[in-house]
């Protein structure tokens, strides 16, 4: 080879100062280029626009569609779905008659039995928290319930019990306060037991007015409870306490008139190619019956119209958004495995990571969930009523799996888009060490990931809305929002770029554990 070809081969292996202009990758998301929070709004209004949202409805169905129109798009993104046969709950009519009076009703509890058209009439009797539900107290009658509530300790969440690192720059967030919420996932505790003691229904009374309780949607199993059931708002509970203790009410007709119709719902797949097949996989679920409580596909769509604008060469990674269904039918394909379309998707993400296909989760679910304070009610009105706490959000929980790697990069990107009042956490229920993963609950729709052995972060709140289809986009804090969004598009940005040991952390040693027989979660 001659000189001349020698240099021009030099030339064409070597950096020159013409071949030296790489293109310059951002480190981060340039907030003047992402979406404002008047377009998070105008998502958050059309997301609305479709109503409530359970599992297989149209309205979902709708939304799932509008999504897909989105995120196609957007250029390079090609769709796909993962399809489901159920057969949906659907209430035809609700209603309580007691006293010869017409009694609202807030909500039928999900999946309650049907009485027909023609309800079930019986006597009436309240059992207060803490009284056993029993054969000789609620035989052949109608309970009546309070809900149950919660009482959660802030300190649970620094460390060294399930934190591991607190953003909260105003010290906001008391170590020796807690947050107390009414809990109507419980409920299926209470209707259970009035369905062993022989009861012929529920009633489920809140500590809220008929007008925040109306729609509450909880608890979704998507299996069948035993007793027809529904939801009360505070006064009407009241009205009927009242009654029975001065022995006016000698019974009442209860309806819950529903069907089962069978219907397909799906999984919708977004994929945004990158420089290599391996994905990261961002996901929220599509049902929901409030603005907040699946907005996490809103995020998604800004996440990918921004990271479509790279060049590929800035995208070392795949990108996979995954919309789920079935969080609102918590058993999607049969009685006997709770998974949702969470449950689903991590299973086939488990074995694709075993084949070198996945690098790791990102789940974002409620982001810029306003605080709600449950307060007195004005004119000595009985129970409490929600009020927004202006000066607050609610926490923010964010467990990641085990791994200082990629906790350091969660931190550093919550830190420096200031996602206020955010909890980082080993997990949202206790450790375990004699299993993996250690910690079997991320609290929402992590959950199924991290019991897959999965690399996860996972985002979600728990405001005192969360159920409640009566609060719509006032629910949500759109500058919060936006800010966690441009952060967890940050993490998507630096996992594209940190090596797959940094990124699975400790998951790669629980991986070999399960192999060898480990003992996982129930």
């Amino acid at each position: 080879m001659g000189l001349p070809l020698l240099a021009l081969a030099a030339g064409l292996a070597l950096p020159s100062s013409a071949l030296a202009d790489e293109i310059a990758c951002p480190a981060r998301v340039d907030a003047s280029a992402f979406a404002t929070e008047a377009k998070l709004l105008q998502l958050a209004e059309r997301q609305q626009s479709f109503g409530v949202r359970p599992t297989g409805s149209q309205s979902q169905k709708d939304y799932i569609d509008w999504l897909e129109a989105e995120m196609s798009a957007i250029p390079g993104i090609r769709t796909s779905s993962l399809n489901y046969d159920i057969d949906r709950y659907e209430s035809v009519t609700t209603g309580l008659t007691a006293g010869g009076a017409s009694v609202p009703v807030a909500a039928p509890v999900p999946f309650a039995r049907s009485t027909g058209a023609a309800g079930v009439t019986a006597p009436v009797v309240y059992l207060a928290s803490g009284t056993n539900i029993t054969a000789a107290n609620a035989a052949g009658k109608i309970v009546v319930r309070d809900l149950p509530t919660l009482s959660v300790p802030n300190a649970l969440f620094f460390p060294p019990l399930l934190g591991w690192a607190v953003h909260d720059p105003g010290l906001t967030i008391p170590l020796l306060g807690s947050e107390s919420l009414e809990a109507p996932a419980q409920s299926n505790a209470d209707i259970a037991a009035a369905s062993a003691a022989g009861a012929v229904g529920v009633l489920m009374v809140s500590q809220l007015p008929h007008a925040q309780v109306e729609g509450m949607y909880a608890p979704y199993e998507g299996l069948p409870q035993a007793l027809p059931a529904a939801y009360l708002g505070v006064d009407q509970g009241q009205q009927l306490k009242d009654a029975l203790a001065a022995r006016t009410l000698a019974s009442a007709t209860l309806t819950v008139d529903a069907r089962w119709t069978p219907t397909t719902t799906r999984t919708l797949l977004a994929t945004l190619p990158g420089g290599e097949a391996k994905k990261i996989v961002v996901e929220s679920h599509t049902d929901g019956t409030s603005a907040l409580w699946d907005n996490g596909p809103l995020s998604m769509i800004e996440m990918a119209r921004y990271l479509a604008t790279l060049p590929v060469e800035c995208r070392p990674r795949t990108i996979q958004f995954a919309f789920t269904t079935g969080h609102l039918y918590q058993h999607l394909t049969g009685p006997d495995v709770r998974e949702g379309g969470a449950g689903q998707l991590a299973a086939i993400l488990d074995r694709e990571y075993d084949e070198g296909k996945v690098a790791g989760v990102l789940v974002v679910e409620h982001l810029g969930a306003r605080q709600y304070d449950a307060v007195a009610r004005p004119g000595g009105l009985p129970g409490r009523q929600l009020v927004v706490n202006r000066s607050l959000s609610q926490l923010l929980w964010l467990p990641v799996t085990d791994g200082w790697p990629l906790r350091d990069m969660v931190k550093a990107a919550i830190q420096d888009r200031d996602v206020r009042r955010t909890a980082m956490l080993t997990g949202l229920d206790g450790a375990d060490v004699t299993r993996v993963p250690h910690h079997c609950s991320f609290g929402g729709e992590g959950t199924p990931y991290v019991q897959h052995l999965l690399p996860t972060i996972a985002a979600i709140a728990a405001p005192k809305t969360l159920f409640l289809a009566s609060f719509g986009t006032e629910a949500i804090d759109f500058g919060l929002m936006r800010r966690g969004t441009l952060a967890f598009t940050d993490m998507v940005m630096r996992m594209g770029t940190m090596s797959q040991a940094d990124i699975a952390g400790d998951m790669t040693f629980m991986r070999e554990q399960r192999a060898r027989g480990a003992r996982g979660c129930s």
